[in-house]
């Protein structure tokens, strides 16, 4: 059970504010169209726009949906209004007004979105790691021990969201819970149609161990397959062609670029959880904000993907696929042309003089 001091059960009321913050509200309609918006682009790009790319496409695009779908639940179909210091809140959206759904399950499908891409950024690295690895036949996986990588990696957010949910209190257990613990805010939660409020129980631990281990072997699995990868391209530079080379090295270079933006999930994620530990008094104002750090994600790294790597910057750029690479081609072989055509005309023009 979560134990607060006297001094703090009798702040509470006056520390909780139980409205819904209009900013928040507009900014949760604002950023669902410009994810939207940027994210289903993103999509097209990669879907249309990667030129000879392999199958590596189709995982930006997991991970690019990956990103939207939490974003669009976040933003649109939860609203989630956190009620810190108490360990709760209530949700506003789409699936609580039109439809009626629980709180409680809306939390669980949150952990699933946000376990969703980083499943989809390790199947991204593994996949990159499978191409390059294909030079040296060195580190490369079979199809069946593939497969099983790829489910693994993919069935962490079904165990994640099963967690948490085996977390969760019913709804009695919910209502003695804010007796018991916020007994000063009994009044304020009966007015609410639905809410959640958790506790530190058996399931709970279980929980936030299985996200760390998550998160440990995310960092590991990155840095490993990165380390693996340069070191095999670096190692084989010579049997490979230049173009295939810069083209590995550009799609690598994107995909760590990438990897920086999830800082936007598992940094809120941990300033969330100190302030579980601490009970900042501020703690309702600083988790709107990592609410909107988190909801900035997809369209962060839709536009850092689209930034770092050339075919996509250049076709938003000039608007056409990889025209620059043509115009460039054909204009440093019209200028090869004319300067020998001019060179033959020199050397005609000197051998008729000399004669």
């Amino acid at each position: 059970m979560i134990m607060f001091t006297e001094e703090q059960l009798m702040t509470f009321s006056y520390t909780v504010d139980f409205g819904e913050p209009e900013w928040l509200k507009i900014y949760y309609h604002g950023i669902s169209i410009v994810s939207t918006i940027i994210s289903f682009f993103s999509m097209y790009v990669i879907l249309f726009q990667s030129g000879k790319m392999d199958g590596y496409r189709y995982y930006l695009f997991y991970m690019q949906f990956a990103g939207w779908m939490m974003d669009l639940h976040l933003s649109t179909l939860m609203q989630f209004i956190p009620l810190f210091p108490v360990f709760g809140g209530y949700c506003t959206g789409v699936l609580t007004q039109f439809f009626g759904i629980d709180d409680s399950f809306q939390t669980t499908y949150t952990a699933f979105t946000i376990c969703l891409v980083a499943s989809a950024l390790n199947s991204c690295f593994v996949r990159k790691h499978q191409a390059i690895s294909k030079i040296s036949s060195k580190y490369l996986l079979n199809d069946i021990p593939y497969i099983i990588v790829i489910f693994l990696l993919n069935f962490y957010p079904v165990v994640a969201a099963t967690l948490l949910y085996l977390s969760m209190l019913s709804k009695d257990n919910q209502v003695i819970l804010v007796k018991e613990v916020y007994p000063n805010l009994v009044d304020n939660f009966a007015h609410l149609s639905n809410y959640v409020v958790f506790d530190s129980n058996y399931w709970a631990i279980i929980f936030f161990a299985f996200i760390f281990f998550g998160c440990t072997y995310t960092l590991i699995l990155i840095v490993t397959t990165t380390y693996s990868m340069f070191r095999t391209l670096e190692d084989n530079r010579k049997h490979i062609s230049s173009s295939n080379y810069a083209k590995h090295r550009a799609t690598l270079r994107s995909l760590l670029a990438q990897f920086a933006t999830c800082f936007l999930i598992v940094g809120p994620a941990s300033i969330f959880s100190l302030l579980v530990v601490i009970r900042y008094e501020h703690s309702q104002v600083a988790t709107h904000w990592i609410i909107v750090a988190l909801t900035l994600h997809s369209s962060a790294n839709a536009i850092v993907m689209i930034i770092t790597y050339p075919p996509y910057r250049n076709f938003v750029m000039l608007w056409k696929p990889n025209r620059s690479f043509r115009f460039s081609t054909t204009q440093r072989s019209g200028d090869m042309n004319t300067r020998i055509h001019t060179e033959r005309s020199f050397a005609v023009t000197m051998t008729s003089s000399r004669s």
